[in-house]
């Protein structure tokens, strides 16, 4: 395992938020990558697409061509559910679920855990919720609130959404990629966290409600910070 910190987001305006300075010129630009250094470790930025499916293989392919990381840490915005997390708070992901995945049952969702179309012993189909790395988490405690996450392909945009995975998950934010990088690094122990920033409010799709600069700003503060802060 080398000294590098491997930064996920799914678009290029999400991962440009920070400006760490640039020391080794980008490589692999047309793949979403590049590499630059800060203190005594390496950040590799890697833009992976939108969804769950694009951020899996994107890691995938980045672990399967490059040194294993020291730390991952996925950044982004996300809509809250909770008015104690309104637009521009940036918060870190305890857990995280995949919460479009499972059965359709009239008005209730059925979550593939709960589904029994699983089998016994099925470690690949992800259910359940992905964690962070407990050690890191302890150290932002006190700077961000601690949330739970779900992850979902279709963005929320009704009451009736809403409330339906707050009745199955109890989340407070859901993005559309952080679940799928909590699980590949689950599942490669790979130490992670996530920075989410509040863009909007889950609920019905207004995108004048939407404050995603003021999210980026936030984000690309805290990530800054983070960064410039971190020794590992």
């Amino acid at each position: 395992m080398g000294n590098t910190v491997l930064i996920t987001a799914a678009t290029v305006k999400e991962m440009d938020c920070f400006d760490i300075h640039t020391a080794v010129e980008p490589q692999n630009k047309t793949k979403g990558r590049s590499k630059e250094t800060a203190g005594l470790y390496t950040i590799a930025r890697l833009v992976g697409g939108i969804g769950p499916v694009a951020t899996v293989y994107s890691l995938m392919d980045y672990l399967a061509q490059n040194d294993r990381p020291r730390l991952i840490i996925n950044i982004g915005i996300a809509g809250s559910f909770r008015t104690s997390c309104p637009p521009g708070t940036v918060v870190v992901p305890l857990s995280d679920s995949f919460a479009d995945l499972g059965v359709g049952g009239g008005a209730k969702f059925i979550p593939v855990a709960k589904s029994g179309i699983t089998e016994r012993g099925d470690e690949l189909t992800p259910s359940g919720s992905y964690t962070a790395h407990k050690e890191i988490i302890k150290e932002l405690a006190d700077d961000y609130p601690l949330v739970r996450a779900i992850t979902v392909n279709t963005a929320s945009g009704s009451h009736e959404s809403a409330e339906a995975l707050i009745s199955e998950f109890n989340p407070d934010i859901e993005s559309m990629e952080g679940a799928a990088v909590y699980y590949v690094c689950n599942k490669k122990d790979i130490p992670c966290i996530a920075f989410r920033a509040v863009s909007n409010m889950v609920g019905p799709r207004d995108r004048s409600l939407w404050n995603i600069s003021l999210a980026l700003d936030k984000l690309g503060a805290s990530v800054n910070h983070y960064l410039k802060n971190l020794s590992i």
